[in-house]
């Protein structure tokens, strides 16, 4: 076991639970500890109560799940019923929602513990940026929307936490924070509770330290039907590197990244094969921008009617249509999206794992900036699972991820090919920084 409880992976606690070797308890305190070091800097959390957080370990019963005891951080646009839900928007200062989202009574009916509110966007979507910083350098950006919830698993504040992806807003800050992320299917996971910015496209995802930790909340959630087998030993699997529409804006250490992955597998023995889209799924960028903005004209119009002086001009210019998106070319996208879908599934059927570059480089020096998700939005796009991997470094020693897709509802399938990818990059496992440069 490791020197501190903060530091073991979530699956690892999970395991020292159930074995009686550690105390809820003991592993609360710890990550209390590594709060009270890190959040100065980091700033993760919208929403953080420690007596809280122990009142809920103490109020323990027996063991339901793998969950047991585990904290999970929750991203600060899904509502809780005991912390308010402020969605970094003055709009809701203060909002205590009368109901637990989904996700939430599902993480908490297993035994999970929600350790705090970690900070995003405003609504997850634009306008206000969330002050989180990256922990490896608080300098940079950790990422957006899903900031504090990426930011709280690279510090070592909580076991597990839950984001939310649009359109890339679970993995670009996994490659920031050089962290394991999931975004899983489209539509597997309940998104009852959260606030909506695109009714297409909103997906609950998750962050852990490990592929295992990210297959613990795949499990628990019903994401996936059947355990995967995440064996250490080597299962020779079949790997496309995919270059991306755009990939011309990837920096030199992006693309390094992507070809130091193709290598390590290669040289582990697993089939590597480059892959090119067709030229049609050039345009799913632009189709992913066209269905978020265009089902945003109606996710804000409440807050646009009812509260427009303290509504930010991102979410003004998205009620107003300030893009001119037609019912037509709505339409349109859904319908060309949607044949996309099936096609894609069709070409990534011959891979157990299709990766990508993850991000267009390292975290940007900023706190003006989470980022550009480009790199991103055509998977959210075509709503497959995608996973994203650590274990590459860019200028200043800062990570950078690569990412990995596979056709809808092969989540099982994918975390078993994203293992075996890790135990090739030599990076089965991350452990906790706080770097203060």
């Amino acid at each position: 076991m490791s020197s501190e409880p903060f530091e073991l992976t979530a699956t690892e606690a999970a395991i020292a639970i159930k074995k009686g070797k550690l105390n809820p308890i003991d592993l609360a305190l710890s990550c209390i500890e590594r709060f009270e070091l890190c959040e100065d800097q980091v700033k993760a959390y919208a929403y953080f109560d420690k007596k809280f957080f122990l009142r809920q370990v103490q109020s323990l019963g027996f063991i339901k799940s793998q969950l047991h005891g585990l904290p999970i951080a929750v991203k600060d646009m899904i509502d809780t019923i005991d912390m308010p839900t402020q969605h970094n928007s003055p709009i809701y200062r203060g909002h205590q929602p009368s109901k637990d989202a989904a996700i939430v009574s599902i993480l908490k009916s297993l035994g999970g513990i929600i350790s705090g509110k970690t900070e995003t966007h405003e609504f997850a979507a634009g306008g206000k940026l969330p002050a989180t910083t990256n922990p490896h350098n608080k300098a940079h950006t950790a990422g957006g929307s899903s900031s504090g919830s990426a930011a709280a698993i690279a510090s070592g504040t909580t076991m597990l936490s839950i984001g939310t992806q649009t359109g890339g807003s679970v993995l670009r800050p996994a490659s920031f924070c050089g962290i394991f992320g999931m975004k899983p299917t489209f539509g597997s996971v309940s998104r009852e509770g959260a606030k909506f910015y695109s009714v297409s496209l909103d997906t609950i995802g998750w962050y852990g330290r490990s592929v295992a930790d990210l297959s613990l909340l795949a499990e628990n959630t019903r994401a996936i039907r059947n355990s995967p087998n995440l064996t250490v030993k080597k299962e020779t699997k079949s790997f496309a590197i995919c270059e991306l529409p755009k990939s011309n804006l990837a920096s030199s250490n992006a693309n390094k990244a992507l070809e130091e992955a193709a290598s390590l597998l290669s040289k582990s023995g697993h089939k590597v094969k480059k892959l090119s889209l067709p030229k049609k799924f050039e345009n799913l960028y632009q189709t992913q921008l066209t269905i978020m903005k265009g089902e945003g004209r109606t996710a804000f119009l409440a807050e646009y009617l009812g509260n427009f002086d303290l509504l930010a001009k991102d979410f003004k210019d998205r009620v107003e249509d300030a893009d001119n998106i037609s019912f037509e070319k709505l339409r349109n996208s859904y319908d060309y999206a949607a044949e996309c879908r099936k096609e894609f599934d069709n070409i990534a059927s011959d891979f157990d794992g299709v990766i990508s570059i993850g991000a267009p480089g390292v975290a940007p020096e900023s706190l003006n900036t989470t980022g550009d998700a480009i790199f991103q939005r055509i998977w959210s796009v075509l709503h497959v699972p995608a996973i994203a991997l650590p274990g590459f470094f860019g200028e200043k020693e800062l990570p950078i991820g690569i990412q990995m897709v596979a056709p809808r509802f092969m989540d099982a399938n994918l975390l078993e090919a994203a293992n075996q990818a890790s135990l090739s990059f030599n990076c089965t496992k991350v452990f906790p920084v706080l770097n203060k440069n």
